[in-house]
């Protein structure tokens, strides 16, 4: 490191939901409001829940993707320019992330508040495809240059990231349902991981 879609009608809880003004009438808050993540305006841990077991059913017997993404010493960031300079890092990541899921992707931050895990599940997609997306993603990470404002004070671009990518393939007749297939593409990261980093690996069927 270096000092560095889905149909809204189908899937409600996106950002989309919030673009189109529309409210709860119970709360007052727009919907999507208490699905998504403030920071990156994905979807967060509640939004992926009710969102990503139904995008799978819909896909019905058809192949679907997920994969993991989880940046490479992310915590060097916090450790030398604060946490808001790491905010700065996973909302520019975020918007990565949507651009590459577009309309044909559920993208959510899977880590928590602090965590620098992601997830993108491409429903009735091949492998083929979702590896090229995942190709996209760690090229734009690798790409990317967030101007921050360190803790001395100092005006500093954020350069030089990288992610590891887990990618699983959910296949209806094999049995896999959401969290088998979250537990492999994590696994697959972890074998990115021990291989150097700033790679991208592919579960075991």
């Amino acid at each position: 490191m270096n000092s560095v879609g889905v149909d809204p009608a189908m899937y409600s809880g996106t950002t989309a939901d919030t673009a189109h003004g529309l409210s709860c009438h119970a709360c007052g808050q727009p919907y999507g409001y208490w699905a998504t993540d403030p920071l990156t305006g994905l979807l967060d841990r509640r939004g992926w829940a009710e969102q990503a077991p139904a995008a799978l059913h819909h896909a019905g017997q058809r192949e679907s993707v997920l994969l993991v993404v989880d940046l490479d010493r992310f915590k060097l960031v916090n450790d030398e320019h604060g946490h808001l300079a790491g905010d700065s890092v996973l909302q520019a990541v975020g918007q990565v992330l949507r651009s590459v899921a577009h309309d044909s992707g559920i993208a959510a931050r899977y880590g928590g508040h602090g965590g620098d895990e992601f997830l993108v599940l491409f429903p009735a997609s091949d492998r083929q495809r979702a590896i090229r997306a995942a190709r996209r993603i760690r090229a734009k990470i690798r790409e990317m240059a967030v101007p921050v404002i360190s803790t001395d004070g100092r005006p500093v671009v954020i350069t030089g990231m990288a992610a590891s990518i887990g990618v699983a393939v959910h296949t209806p007749d094999a049995g896999h349902d959401l969290m088998s297939l979250v537990r492999r593409a994590d696994a697959a990261v972890l074998q990115a991981k021990r291989s150097g980093r700033d790679q991208i690996a592919l579960a075991g069927d």
